[in-house]
């Protein structure tokens, strides 16, 4: 088995990016695991959610990914009519527009995104413990 290290680093992006929307999911989510997709509004278990874009290139930012049901991420390209309502209503059109106008991701090294998934599954573990009721 390889050491962690030794992976490539396009195996940490997917994970990283696997975690941060577990951790998107989860933070969106009730004590019972179940969350409301921002753009129509159909409550789900987080498990059957995904944690959809705003402005597709721009992984990380929190502001910028949401809890969406699969029907508006996927088959209706993530509602974007709903999802701009919803990010004005939230932040505010001016921090919408500085959304919109951010460059993509930034290169992220193997130690940058290590850390980065270390401290996602550590709020993972956080939201996890607190709906188990520990």
């Amino acid at each position: 088995m390889k050491n962690k290290k030794e992976y490539p680093k396009k195996w940490w992006l997917a994970k990283t990016r696997a975690d941060f929307n577990k951790m998107i999911r989860l933070i969106e989510s009730d004590k019972n695991g179940f969350s409301k997709c921002v753009t129509c509004g159909v409550r789900k278990h987080y498990k059957e959610m995904n944690a959809g874009h705003y402005r597709h290139g721009l992984d990380f930012i929190r502001e910028n990914q949401h809890t969406q049901c699969v029907k508006c991420n996927k088959y209706m390209s993530g509602n974007l009519a709903e999802y701009t309502l919803f990010m004005i209503d939230n932040y505010g059109r001016e921090r919408v527009d500085e959304i919109m106008n951010m460059p993509k991701l930034k290169i992220l090294t193997v130690d940058k995104l290590q850390q980065m998934r270390t401290e996602y599954r550590d709020k993972i573990k956080q939201i996890e413990d607190r709906m188990a009721g520990k």
